[in-house]
């Protein structure tokens, strides 16, 4: 981080306002006590520790750390991503570029692949892949490093089902693969790749796209993905600041072109 500072030729104290501000805009985590320098992520031993204290951990979507969320692009494997949901639409990082993600259930331990390009799941392995999500949403005031602590994959929903049974401390959910990236391609990542990136929430394009998005569930609005006012305060109090951009809707669907 100290590199990174001289690069930029900031004030330490203007160097740490911009990286919470950072933070609360989703685009990058620094570690915190609970996670640094440990020997392991999501069960799985690293092959080096996670960063220490006040060091990058995330620019989301991508970790800073060796993990199991492998990426490789033009046969290079330089590349990690931060947690199965991020892992579904990491291809959308790489335009124009097929992309494979090779991880792991977390149950059984069985391989996972994911094949996509420009943010577009095109093949998967197994077919009956799921997606783990540990904290809902508005738990994320708390949890800016340790909201991907469960966000796994597992090899189907009954290994899910074996591994929630055995952690019944965590509250999580499952989804499909294709769900998340289009949550995270068509919604929350929209403009990654431009230089002034913001979350964007366009509220009636949102409303239509529940159900495409995963955000339903039996027909109403799924809870674990709604905020609220306590996480509004949270998120404030926290110095995170509110660094989204609300719409009434965009003027195209960034998925089908404009």
């Amino acid at each position: 981080m100290a590199q990174l500072r001289a690069r930029v030729l900031c004030e330490p104290e203007d160097f740490a306002t911009a990286l919470r501000q950072l933070e609360g805009a989703i685009c990058i985590a620094v570690q915190d006590e609970e996670h640094a320098d440990s020997p392991a992520f999501q069960d799985e031993p690293l092959p080096a520790p996670q960063p220490p204290v006040g060091e990058l951990v995330y620019a989301r979507p991508f970790a800073a750390f060796e993990n199991h969320y492998k990426i490789t692009v033009d046969g290079r494997q330089d590349w990690y991503a931060e947690c199965a949901v991020e892992a579904c639409a990491i291809s959308g990082q790489f335009p124009g570029k097929e992309v494979t993600v090779s991880s792991l259930c977390r149950q059984t331990g069985q391989t996972v692949q994911l094949t996509g390009k420009d943010g577009v799941l095109l093949d998967y392995s197994p077919s009956t892949l799921r997606v783990h999500l540990g904290y809902p949403l508005r738990e994320m005031p708390h949890r800016v490093v340790g909201w991907c602590d469960y966000n796994s994959f597992f090899a189907s929903e009954e290994a899910a089902r074996r591994w929630q049974r055995e952690h019944p401390d965590i509250a999580g959910v499952t989804q499909s693969p294709e769900e998340m990236a289009r949550l995270i391609t068509e919604l929350l990542g929209v403009g990654r790749l431009t230089h002034d990136y913001q979350p964007e929430l366009p509220v009636l394009d949102t409303m239509r796209n529940l159900r495409r998005w995963g955000l339903l569930r039996r027909s109403r609005p799924y809870f674990f993905w709604m905020p609220t006012p306590a996480m509004v305060r949270d998120w404030r109090r926290a110095g995170l600041g509110n660094h989204f951009r609300f719409r009434v809707a965009r003027r195209y669907e960034p998925w089908k072109g404009a």
